[in-house]
């Protein structure tokens, strides 16, 4: 069977039925403190590159399961599967860049997603 998905092992799912879901997650939960297109209102613009607990994909998955003490950011893990979270969370990642109107401005510090070492390398001759 399928290894249970958790913030340890948890990747981006770029599936086009997983990813559905997330967004209708994201629209009927999310979107009431992110605004429907990531923006941000009560809680963080999702769609800049500024993230106050990580960017990267395991960083968000234990976001949204354990919430965030002391703000409006619930623990979702006790309602919803790990792979409901993976979904959304990927969903989320696709908003990354899209400057909806009105977004909030950034908060936390930049996220430089890691480059596969082929691409670091600025010296390689084409």
């Amino acid at each position: 069977g399928e290894s249970k998905i958790d913030e340890t092992n948890v990747t981006t799912t770029s599936d086009a039925v997983a990813l559905k879901d997330g967004k209708e997650t994201f629209q009927s939960i999310c979107a009431s403190c992110h605004k429907p297109d990531g923006g941000g209102d009560i809680g963080p613009n999702l769609t800049d590159a500024y993230w106050k607990h990580g960017g990267d994909i395991k960083s968000i998955f234990k976001v949204v399961q354990n919430g965030v003490t002391g703000t409006n950011m619930v623990a979702w893990g006790a309602s919803m599967s790990p792979e409901k979270i993976r979904n959304v969370s990927s969903y989320l990642l696709t908003l990354q860049g899209t400057n909806p109107p009105n977004g909030k401005k950034p908060e936390g510090d930049l996220y430089v997603p890691a480059q596969p070492a082929a691409q670091q390398d600025s010296t390689v001759v084409k």
